[in-house]
């Protein structure tokens, strides 16, 4: 089915008038109400909806009445009833008119709300249809005909991820309905995936053995190629994930690899949701098949010494890695993380050694050179952890934590002039953060510039006034610049603050 293609749905009637049988007795209203319900019933639509606009009226016009009680909620159950007179002889604008003063009427209506997705259905509208089933949900949650007609219209807007959910929805609403695992199958035969075509088929005569199936084949299911079958799969287990349903993904996955083992693609997938939900042992287990010669080889072992690593067993990892690394030098992936387990096993110059390599091999990846300036400072070379550090923020300006690092590390050396372009460069990205504006105010006080520090220890302040230091600041800084009475008042404020903390301390 291609996008704007008619979607045939059924419009709903309501299977009771609970709270509406004092209006169905001895007034116009019903009176008109029950000669226009036999015509329905006889299908005689056109003197049905003739027989209902009587009863609107009347249902108007005897509204203030005390002793005929007809309500809002009668009235938009008989402008539904006008409209479904309407969409019976396929006058779908004219029912869409009918259906939308019912919700005006009473807009927790929902077989109203329902029966206006089928109308713009019915005209080929299938977004606007959609936001109308949508809402029919929101006054019935558990509305079958709802779950099913959003399967048929996203199915209808190729997005078979959202088709393939509401279908399962309806089907978990109603187990013994048939049409939406059909459906379904529908979707895997016109994509060529036979096998799981067939058995949802199979599985919707098993519910409802009575099903009428139509065999009419979708148009070229006989040239889809396997290969063609191969990326249904995959695309229908990423629109499941994009759309946060990640165990009907790996059901497809699983489904893939049944039919085709080799598909190391898949196989990589559904070990990754598994290692996403922990699943440390099933993830493990897929990983593991994955072939030397399969492209997801380097990324399944890099995956496989992850885990290895948050279950404490670096040593496994690091021979994972090793034998990937023999069979793939030329992985700066690999290289990388070889040289985390080593530095975590203690092993600072190999772990080196192997950061190095991979700088060699991908000299544009800025996570190597941050990790390779940690290991410089872990070994006391600080020049070289700021130079690898910088080359990571040329390639990924974005790494704001690292300015700060950097920032911190040059306020500590005394090299005041770089920490300050470091906090400001953190401060356009993180503008409200209290502790860079503090280290930036501090950077321009040991400068010698203590009119620059006081506006950013006065951000401090403002934004948390207990801050002992930023107040310390403050005065020492007024008075540096003369004004004796602000830095006395701050520094007052210091000391207060200071006495109450060594009060609750108990000094």
């Amino acid at each position: 089915m291609t996008k704007g293609e008619h979607v045939q749905l059924v419009v709903l009637d309501l299977d009771t008038f609970s709270g509406s049988e004092r209006f169905m007795q001895a007034t116009r209203a019903g009176e008109a109400f029950s000669k226009g319900l036999r015509a329905y019933l006889n299908t005689d639509y056109a003197q049905a909806a003739e027989e209902f606009r009587l009863a609107l009226i009347a249902a108007y016009v005897e509204g203030d009445s005390t002793a005929a009680e007809v309500t809002d909620r009668d009235r938009a159950i008989i402008y539904l009833y006008v409209g479904n007179s309407l969409a019976f002889q396929h006058d779908w604008k004219a029912a869409l008119r009918e259906y939308l003063n019912a919700v005006q009427t009473d807009a927790t209506l929902a077989e109203a709300h329902y029966n206006i997705g089928v109308s713009f259905a019915a005209q080929s509208q299938i977004e606007k249809a959609i936001n109308a089933f949508k809402e029919t949900l929101r006054y019935n949650s558990d509305l079958y005909e709802a779950k099913f007609a959003l399967g048929r219209c996203h199915q209808a807007m190729d997005n078979p991820g959202a088709a393939y959910i509401f279908f399962t929805a309806a089907h978990d609403c109603r187990p013994d309905a048939a049409e939406p695992i059909y459906y379904i199958g529908l979707m895997h035969q016109a994509h060529g995936a036979h096998e799981l075509a067939q058995k949802c088929f199979a599985e919707a005569l098993r519910v409802e053995p009575t099903f009428q199936m139509d065999h009419a084949a979708p148009e070229s299911l006989e040239t889809r190629s396997e290969q063609e079958a191969v990326l249904w799969y995959y695309r229908l287990g990423d629109d499941l994930k994009n759309q946060g349903y990640p165990e009907e993904a790996e059901r497809i996955y699983q489904a893939l690899l049944q039919w085709k083992p080799e598909e190391h693609r898949a196989r990589y997938l559904l070990a990754n949701l598994l290692a996403r939900q922990k699943n440390w042992k099933g993830a493990l287990a897929e990983y593991q098949q994955i072939t030397s010669e399969a492209r997801e080889y380097v990324p399944a072992s890099v995956k496989m010494s992850h885990i290895f690593r948050l279950l404490k067993r670096p040593k496994v990892s690091y021979q994972i890695l090793y034998r990937c690394a023999q069979q793939c030098p030329e992985e700066a992936a690999v290289f990388q993380e070889l040289g985390k387990v080593l530095a975590t096993l203690g092993r600072l110059p190999a772990a080196l050694k192997c950061l190095q390599r991979a700088v060699q091999l991908d000299a544009q990846n800025a996570q190597t050179y941050y990790l390779l300036g940690r290991l410089y400072m872990a070994q006391g070379n600080e020049n070289k952890a700021l130079s690898a550090w910088k080359r990571a923020l040329q390639i990924s300006p974005q790494l704001v934590s690292l300015r700060y690092d950097m920032g911190v590390i040059h306020l500590k050396r005394g090299r005041y002039r770089q920490a300050t372009q470091e906090f400001q460069s953190v401060l356009q990205h993180w503008p409200d953060d209290t502790e860079t504006h503090y280290l930036l105010g501090l950077s321009f006080k040991e400068a010698g510039d203590p009119a620059q520090a006081i506006d950013y220890f006065e951000r401090v302040v403002q934004a948390n006034p207990q801050h002992a230091q930023a107040l310390y600041y403050l005065g020492a800084c007024h008075l540096q610049l003369g004004n004796s009475t602000a830095g006395m008042a701050y520094l007052q404020q210091y000391d207060r603050l200071l006495r109450a903390t060594t009060s609750v301390l108990g000094y």
